[in-house]
């Protein structure tokens, strides 16, 4: 998926105390592993642009940026956390390339991982039959998968469904690359109920909006149970704000011909121009979009 695998790894290092406006540096960086091989990430164009805060840098999708974000929080950490998703670990690389989106991953796999964006930090599962009749019209089986419902009781400290990984667990890194990030150790907050949306909402459900006042919790549908959190509902809402200047100002501006305001996503592409990707939302949608040529040829330079 390549850059558009990026919101992944922003959001479980906001989860580990990093925050939009963190400042990480944008310049050359050199590995080397044991064997001697040496690996030198560029971003495209090949230009930096030195310390920058983490939400520029989702924003202009700078490779340096996520390649020392990653190596910040961890690659063994951020792998399982990233896994709270919906991704299988053994699909994720063991190593820093992960940030750039080398996984091989399915265009519903990462589609599945973005409606956690727009619905408030909840991992759903896609489903395909809805109901089944008999020839007679009885129905006789009714999908009933786990939905999203930010502002139900039970959802944050007072219980119930808990998101896979928050600031409480995992110590913040106080610094990256010379910039201080604050304190060593990140609060430990509670997961906030004050996401207002429609009860019930499921995947690519319309992205929740945040009250001034904390919310009166509600009650799931009769029947339904909530999905899991995969993330903190702030994180989700942080990511949701990032990726709208995505399309604003970002890589994505060419989305801003259907003038919209509830939209955002990311975009990405591979090595030789061979992948194009975009993954986002709007309303009650969430789609991911991949152009490519089964042959893995390239779609020619400069194609995105």
């Amino acid at each position: 998926p390549g850059s558009s695998f990026k919101p992944f790894l922003y959001s479980v290092a906001f989860e580990r105390g990093f925050n939009p406006a963190s400042i990480v540096l944008d310049a050359p960086v050199v590995f080397k592993d044991r064997a001697g091989h040496v690996w030198r990430p560029q971003n495209d164009g090949g230009s930096f642009s030195g310390p920058m805060r983490l939400r520029e840098a989702l924003v202009r999708s700078k490779n340096l940026v996520s390649v020392r974000l990653l190596d910040a929080i961890g690659v063994d950490y951020a792998r399982k956390a990233i896994t709270h998703f919906g991704f299988d670990e053994a699909s994720l690389p063991p190593n820093l390339s992960m940030s750039l989106g080398t996984a091989s991953l399915t265009p519903l796999s990462v589609a599945r991982g973005y409606t956690a964006f727009a619905n408030g930090g909840f991992l759903t599962t896609p489903w395909f039959i809805e109901s089944v009749r008999d020839r007679d019209g009885k129905e006789i089986f009714k999908a009933n998968p786990p939905i999203a419902c930010p502002g139900c009781a039970g959802i944050g400290a007072s219980g119930g469904a808990q998101p896979a990984a928050t600031a409480a667990t995992v110590a913040q890194p106080s610094n990256v690359d010379g910039f201080d990030l604050g304190p060593a150790q990140a609060d430990a907050p509670a997961v906030s109920a004050t996401v207002a949306a429609k009860p019930g909402s499921r995947a690519g459900a319309k992205t929740p909006t945040t009250s001034a006042a904390p919310a009166t919790p509600t009650a799931p549908p009769v029947g339904a149970t909530v999905a899991p959190l995969a993330i903190d509902p702030r994180v989700a809402w942080q990511m949701r704000s990032i990726m709208h200047d995505v399309i604003q100002r970002g890589t994505a501006t060419a989305a801003r011909v259907l003038n919209r305001d509830d939209i955002g996503g990311k975009t990405g592409s591979t090595n030789n121009y061979r992948d194009a990707w975009f993954s986002g939302y709007g309303g009650p949608y969430v789609t991911t979009v991949w152009v490519g040529r089964d042959d893995f040829k390239t779609l020619g330079h400069g194609e995105y």
